[in-house]
Order: C-alpha cells, then sequence, then structure tokens
C-alpha cells in the first residue's frame, strides 16, 4: 500500500531518524498525561486533596504533546515541499528537452495535472505518510508496554483486537486502491480530452461540432463524477469499520475492568489508566487508515511522476525530403 521508493528520496534517513525521536517523545508525553490524569482522580475518588503537582504534570504533558505535533508538522511541511518542488523541476525538465513528442505521447491535459496537481497530491502524500507510519511503528508498541504494567490481562485483550483492525484495514485499503488506480487513469484521460477541445474550440464552431463535443465532456465528467462517490463510498465503509472495532475494543476492556472493580481485583488507579491510554493505543492506525485514503492519489500521481521522469526520450520522428529535382 505504500511506495517504497518514498523512503529512498534525498534525505529521507535523516528526516526518519527526527521523527523517529519525536515519535518517541510523544509516546512518552502520552503515557505521562494518562498516568498523572489517573492519579489525580484517584486521589480525588478516595477524598484526598487535589494534587496540584499531579496537575501541573498533566497540563505539561499535554502541552508537551501539542508543541512535539507542531514541531513535525513543521519539520514535514519543510521538507515534502522540497521533495514536490524537485519533482516538479524534473518533470518540467523533462518535458523541455522532449518537447512535443513527449507531449503528444502524454496528452497536454495529463501532464498539465501531473506537473500541477499531481505534485501538489505528492506533498500531502510525503508529509502523511512519514509521519503516520512511523507513529503506528512507535507509539502503540511503548504505550502497550506501559499498559502491561498497569494491568496485563486488558493488555492483552487489546493487542488481539489489533490484528483484527490491521486485517480489515488492509482488505478495505486494497478495495479502495483498486478503484483508485482506475479513478486515476479516467482524471487523466478526462484533462487530456478537455485540454484538447478547448484548443480546438475554434475548429468545432466552425465545423459545427461544437455541441456534439460538450455533450462529450459532459458525460465523461458525469462519469467521473459517479465514480468518484463510489471510492467515497469504500473510504467511508472502512472508516466505518475502522471506529466500529474500536469503540467495541474500549467498551470490551471497560466491562472487564467494571467487573474486576467491583469485585476488588484491580485498584482504580490502574484502570482508569488503561481506559484512558486504550484510545490512544488504537488512535495511530485510526489516523493512519483515514488518512491512507485520502493519499492514494498522491501515491498514484508520485508513482505516475517518477515513471515519466525515468523514461527514456521518446525518438523524434524525421519527415523524408522529397528530391523533386531527380
Amino acid at each position: 500500500m505504500i511506495d517504497r521508493q518514498l523512503f529512498k528520496l534525498a534525505g529521507a534517513s535523516a528526516i526518519m531518524r527526527k521523527l523517529a525521536v519525536i515519535e518517541i517523545l510523544q509516546a512518552f508525553f502520552i503515557i505521562g498525561q494518562a498516568l498523572a490524569l489517573s492519579a489525580v482522580l484517584t486521589g480525588l475518588w478516595e477524598g484526598h486533596a487535589l494534587n496540584w503537582l499531579l496537575l501541573l504534570l498533566f497540563i505539561v504533558c499535554f502541552a508537551l504533546r501539542q508543541l512535539i505535533n507542531t514541531i513535525r508538522d513543521a519539520i514535514l511541511n519543510k521538507y515534502s515541499g522540497k521533495i514536490a518542488e524537485d519533482l516538479r523541476e524534473k518533470l518540467l525538465t523533462k518535458v523541455f528537452n522532449e518537447g512535443q513528442a513527449l507531449v503528444q505521447k502524454q496528452g497536454t491535459g495529463s501532464l498539465i495535472t501531473m506537473a500541477l496537481d499531481g505534485v501538489d497530491e505528492v506533498r500531502q502524500y510525503v508529509k502523511l505518510i512519514y509521519s503516520k507510519v512511523l507513529t503506528m511503528m512507535i507509539v502503540p508498541i511503548i504505550v502497550f508496554i506501559c499498559m502491561l504494567c498497569l494491568n496485563r490481562l486488558s493488555a492483552v485483550i487489546l493487542l488481539l483486537m489489533y490484528p483484527l483492525i490491521v486485517l480489515f484495514m488492509i482488505i478495505l485499503g486494497h478495495a479502495a486502491q483498486d478503484k483508485a488506480i482506475k479513478q486515476f487513469g479516467r482524471f487523466q484521460v478526462l484533462s487530456n480530452n478537455f485540454i484538447d477541445s478547448l484548443r480546438g474550440i475554434d475548429t468545432l464552431k466552425y465545423l459545427g461540432l461544437s455541441k456534439r463535443y460538450s455533450k462529450s465532456i459532459y458525460r465523461l465528467s458525469e462519469n467521473f463524477r459517479k465514480k468518484t462517490m463510489a471510492v467515497l463510498k469504500v473510504a467511508m465503509l472502512s472508516t466505518f469499520a475502522l471506529d466500529f472495532f474500536t469503540t467495541l475494543s474500549i467498551a470490551i476492556i471497560a466491562v472487564f475492568l467494571g467487573f474486576d472493580l467491583m469485585n476488588g481485583k484491580i485498584n482504580l488507579f490502574p484502570a482508569l489508566g488503561i481506559l484512558i491510554l486504550a484510545p490512544d493505543f488504537f488512535l495511530p492506525i485510526r489516523d493512519f487508515a483515514g488518512d491512507f485514503h485520502a493519499t492514494l492519489n498522491g501515491k498514484n500521481a508520485f508513482k505516475r511522476i517518477n515513471e515519466l521522469i525515468a523514461a527514456p526520450k521518446e525518438p523524434v520522428k524525421k519527415i523524408a525530403l522529397t528530391d523533386w529535382s531527380a
């Protein structure tokens, strides 16, 4: 689902090391704010005075978590912008060097779409994938270790639910990916058709064919709209499935913890800690799945632009001159 070429870009190793450190810090801030809040609520429930030190710790961890996210976004915005501009420069250099031969083969509308919208989608794709993949690889592991220390049974139950969510994400992701690839091809056809019609509008009017071509563009655009809605239906279905299973998992844990609290098998502090950490345990994969559908066009554009840049030079057809003096 993720283009491996994305992690071979210039500066990828350095940016991933920075992001890995940021995600580790974020995981510890998540744990800090959860445990601090659990301790404050437990103390109030037991009739003690409000512990201002723990409350301050919660506020600090929460603020640092937001600050870490802001720093991460700033780093990714700068890096993704640089990658996108480099791709645009390489693509335009390719077009200028090969000239009319490449334009005739690929289509004017397709190249314009790649150079403008395609590069912007690649920028968003790079930003989201670098962020979400590392978050999904680091944060749940550290949070799970903390939950394992608080209550082993609850942590194991949450861990068993995790592969089911991943399985549904893969199944629905493949379905959405196939539809998105076909939709990307239709968008290129629509772009070429529209640009060619605009370029030849004077000739079409002169021949009385302008209305016929306007109806053709309308049919293509309507078909594109219907197919786009079909892709969005799959995306919404996958989002609903992920939200349902994550909510169900947290509800199951809440029921088990409730019975254990009533039977005196667990104290209030670890129970609250588990319940507060459980949503953050599933949050990275939910964010990744939600943004995955938003980055499908970016992935297709990234692959297509790289194919155009790496393609061999188009041969120029030479017109043989006839020697009329013979």
